[in-house]
């Protein structure tokens, strides 16, 4: 009789793990308002702090999950205030959509938009910022360079290299992005 049936729980457990990129922000959603989880956490983060074997310094390390896209998306604390981007190593700087700039305080007003920058978009002209401080998890990094873009120019943030550069690793294997401070 076990025979019978196992070609059907193998099917209906490969159909689980197919679906599971559509059903897992729906269940992500239901325990989002549990008080027993930290208030910064987001969907496929997990930050570990950790003492080094060799030296007694600490790092910092921080786990993203690719979404169903294959993109590493994640909500960044910038200047104390969440804000959602994508871990991009194709952008040479962090890159704020205006919008968001604004947000966080960061203005700039047309003539400060010097900078040319090439986009998936096109071509077009950024303003030069410096973000006290940003937060992915537990890693922290302090005065960043980055280019706030023209409203409409971007459809995310991105997190680029003047930010990633900072940190003693990046790595990604398969699904996952290791950030580490």
């Amino acid at each position: 009789m076990l025979k019978r049936f196992a070609p059907h729980a193998v099917l209906l457990a490969c159909f689980a793990v197919f679906l599971s990129p559509v059903w897992l922000p729906y269940l992500e959603a239901l325990v989002a308002d549990r008080p027993d989880l930290p208030p910064d956490r987001s969907y496929g983060l997990s930050a570990v702090e950790t003492t080094g074997s060799i030296r007694s310094n600490r790092t910092r390390t921080a786990e993203l999950r690719a979404d169903s896209r294959g993109h590493f998306e994640v909500q960044a604390q910038i200047n104390g205030h969440g804000v959602g981007v994508m871990i991009d190593t194709g952008a040479t700087s962090v890159a704020l959509r205006f919008e968001d700039a604004a947000r966080l305080g960061l203005h700039a007003e047309p003539e400060d938009f010097s900078i040319p920058i090439a986009t998936a978009n096109g071509g077009t002209r950024a303003a030069r910022a410096i973000l006290q401080e940003i937060r992915i998890g537990n890693i922290r990094v302090k005065n960043v360079e980055a280019l706030i873009v023209p409203a409409k120019a971007l459809t995310t943030n991105l997190m680029g290299m003047s930010f990633l550069k900072r940190l003693s690793k990046v790595q990604i294997a398969g699904s996952k992005l290791v950030l580490e401070e």
